[in-house]
């Protein structure tokens, strides 16, 4: 059985070594390795070994979405909202802002007063015709019928916990 360079066995990771640590696969798929009694996701730990500590609640996002490639011009450190934005299609303008957002219906990439606004949140995920045709739907009898019936079956089945 292998041994990292401090002596220890190297448990589960089938001989593959990142710079003598152990390396596997936690179960979302990220290369993970055992760094002073830590398991710790190999893009994290090669980003802050570049860059220092990251921030408190910030995530290391893979550039090109693949969780293998932890080379650290693919490495981009960013706050839990812009991580968000960045992989539900969100672009940005020439000055570094948020600038357009993919519909979640017509899936076109529009600028953010396509949107209805929300105070405080982002826009709504709908453009301005697809929300009109949503809400259009929301109101025929056959919906709001459908609803009924689902909205008594969760009552039903929830109403004892």
């Amino acid at each position: 059985m292998e041994r990292d360079k401090k002596g220890k066995f190297l448990k589960g990771t089938n001989n593959d070594l990142f710079e003598g640590y152990g390396k596997w696969y936690d179960k979302k798929g990220y290369p993970s390795i055992w760094v002073d009694g830590k398991n710790v996701q190999l893009h994290v730990f090669i980003w802050e070994r570049e860059n220092g500590e990251r921030p408190l609640g910030y995530h290391i996002h893979h550039i090109d979405e693949n969780k293998k490639n932890y080379n650290i011009n693919n490495l981009l450190c960013c706050s839990p909202g812009d991580h968000k934005k960045i992989h539900a299609g969100w672009e940005k303008d020439s000055k570094g802002n948020w600038d357009k957002k993919p519909c979640k219906d017509c899936k076109k990439l529009l600028t953010l007063d396509n949107f209805y606004p929300r105070k405080g949140l982002t826009p709504l995920n709908r453009c301005k015709p697809c929300s009109s045709i949503y809400w259009k739907n929301q109101r025929t009898p056959e919906f709001i019928e459908k609803k009924k019936t689902y909205l008594k079956e969760y009552y039903e089945r929830n109403k004892n916990k």
